[in-house]
């Protein structure tokens, strides 16, 4: 009996951490990393992220502002479940709001390249638009429905 129980928390312990490298292997998809140059952080908005394979709760991620552009990361104990994500402002070809059923309204960073963004959990958002929209990033300030995350990635390489 007691060999049974050992192997069942073996086991269980095996799934735990398999589960928790997928979980950080499908975050690290949604990272993007670029080279900034040293600067002052302008303004810091805690709130959660929204990408094709992660969306947190619990206000894990902080958006950074900088004068070259935006920094999306996870706090010190959330690294782990949110990616860090960079553009600079010229890279961004919109802000836009979104948001998913049974869901709060996402601020979505679409890239000029087409090549995804991510979105920015946080109440209200106004604040978020109002900072970007001062460093010349374009701003759409209806609220767009969608079903799942994957839509806005693909209207972003539609774009």
């Amino acid at each position: 009996m007691l060999e049974v129980v050992v192997i069942l928390v073996a086991l269980l312990v095996v799934a735990g951490i398999a589960g928790l490298i997928v979980l950080i292997r499908r975050v690290a998809s949604c990272r993007r990393i670029i080279e900034t140059p040293a600067s002052e952080r302008e303004a810091i908005l805690g709130g959660d992220v929204l990408c094709r394979r992660s969306i947190t709760s619990g206000s894990l991620a902080v958006l950074e502002f900088f004068d070259w552009g935006v920094r999306l990361r996870g706090h010190l104990v959330s690294r782990w479940i949110v990616p860090t994500w960079e553009a600079r402002y010229s890279e961004l070809a919109i802000a836009e709001q979104v948001t998913l059923p049974h869901s709060r309204i996402a601020v979505w960073l679409r890239l000029r390249d087409g090549q995804g963004g991510i979105g920015f959990f946080r109440l209200p958002t106004f604040d978020v638009l109002r900072l970007l929209e001062e460093h010349g990033v374009a701003v759409d300030r209806s609220v767009a429905q969608v079903r799942r995350v994957e839509e806005l990635y693909r209207r972003s390489s539609a774009s």
